[in-house]
């Protein structure tokens, strides 16, 4: 039975961190010992953990240097067959513990693909340090297109695997459509500007008054994306209240009952400017929901037959969903159950497993 290590900063609400989770789940339940490691407190996920008897290694230390050396001193000590880390800080800090005869697989992983990830200068020297890894596993052909270009180098250690989407809820086949006359549309992302709450708001201002009358928009996520930063959200709030938009768009905190709630919507949506594998999206499908989303990651792959896409601009945004108050029930409905077939055949559990056994075990 090998030995898995999952390193992430921490367990908060974040797709990155309900990815992780989700892998160190099948993993364990394939046979695998696994183990978490973090180095920031934040437990939104870990009654998840603890229902599949994973342990949680806390390594708290705010100095970076010290950060390092501590987590290279808690890999080497604990000694696995493998380690996985989602995120650029924890893949750094995994890369640099293998270095100097580490003998353990390390790989890395690609969850968004920004141009960041190459144009920033701590991203290219964390990057620098991709040749200790042994696998780069990336979450969307266009991810892998991206570290092509940049760094053709590394061409041999790119894999591209799905997130896999672990959800109990099952397709809602008797959903009734504009129930109540409008059609009611929710996102799951949290405030933060790369995800394009104010474009979405500038968007809904380009609609005409009938137009608003038949939207309504639920928006949950987390409101402080970072310690003591609100202001997109705040941003929002003011907007909204601004220009009496409180019967089109509502804000809410995150919540753990987004699948319900995702499941009595009509649509789910999107409107990124940056995006690896949007997990929200790939859920809405295996929901069996129709998409909106901007044209990011694989967004041809995602919403052929079953979605809408748009430039993440206020402008296309406001085109998107003219588009999409102009389908009929019945439309929404085959573009849902198209939703579900794709998902199951993208991002089952079994066949995403499968696929990181066979990078693992190679």
């Amino acid at each position: 039975m090998k030995k898995v290590l999952c390193l992430i900063d921490n367990l908060g609400s974040g797709g990155a961190q309900r990815q992780l989770v989700n892998l160190a789940i099948l993993l364990k339940q394939t046979g695998y010992a696994v183990d978490f490691a973090v180095y920031r407190e934040n437990d939104f996920y870990q009654p998840l953990l603890d229902a599949e008897n994973i342990k949680v290694h806390t390594i708290k230390e705010n100095n970076p240097l010290k950060l390092i050396l501590k987590m290279r001193s808690y890999i080497r000590r604990i000694n696995p067959d493998v380690v996985i880390p989602f995120l650029e800080t924890p893949g750094f800090l995994a890369c640099i513990a293998k270095m100097g005869g580490g003998k353990w697989k390390l790989i890395t992983s690609e969850l968004s693909a920004k141009m960041t990830t190459f144009s920033n200068r701590k991203n290219r020297f964390y990057n620098w340090f991709e040749r200790f890894s042994d696998v780069k596993v990336c979450n969307s052909q266009n991810a892998v297109q991206m570290w092509n270009h940049y760094y053709p180098q590394y061409h041999d250690k790119y894999r591209v695997i799905y997130n896999p989407v672990l959800i109990q809820n099952q397709p809602n086949v008797s959903h009734l459509y504009r129930k109540d006359g409008k059609l009611h549309l929710v996102v799951a992302a949290s405030y933060q500007e790369l995800k394009n709450p104010l474009g979405l708001i500038e968007a809904i201002l380009l609609l005409d008054e009938t137009e608003k009358e038949k939207i309504v928009i639920d928006w949950y996520g987390k409101v402080e994306v970072t310690i003591g930063n609100t202001v997109i959200y705040e941003c929002a709030v003011q907007m909204i209240k601004a220009n009496a938009l409180d019967s089109t768009i509502r804000l809410h905190h995150e919540t753990k009952k987004i699948y319900n709630i995702m499941s009595q919507a009509d649509v789910i949506g999107l409107f990124s400017t940056v995006e690896g594998l949007p997990n929200v999206i790939c859920e809405a499908m295996m929901l069996g929901k129709p998409v909106i989303m901007s044209k990011v990651s694989d967004y041809q792959i995602l919403t052929e037959g079953n979605g809408i896409t748009c430039e993440p601009t206020p402008e296309r945004i406001a085109l998107g969903l003219r588009e999409l108050l102009q389908l009929p029930p019945s439309d929404l409905d085959k573009m849902g159950k198209l939703s579900y077939e794709k998902a199951n055949r993208l991002f089952s559990p079994e066949a995403i497993v499968k696929q990181w056994i066979e990078v693992i075990e190679d």
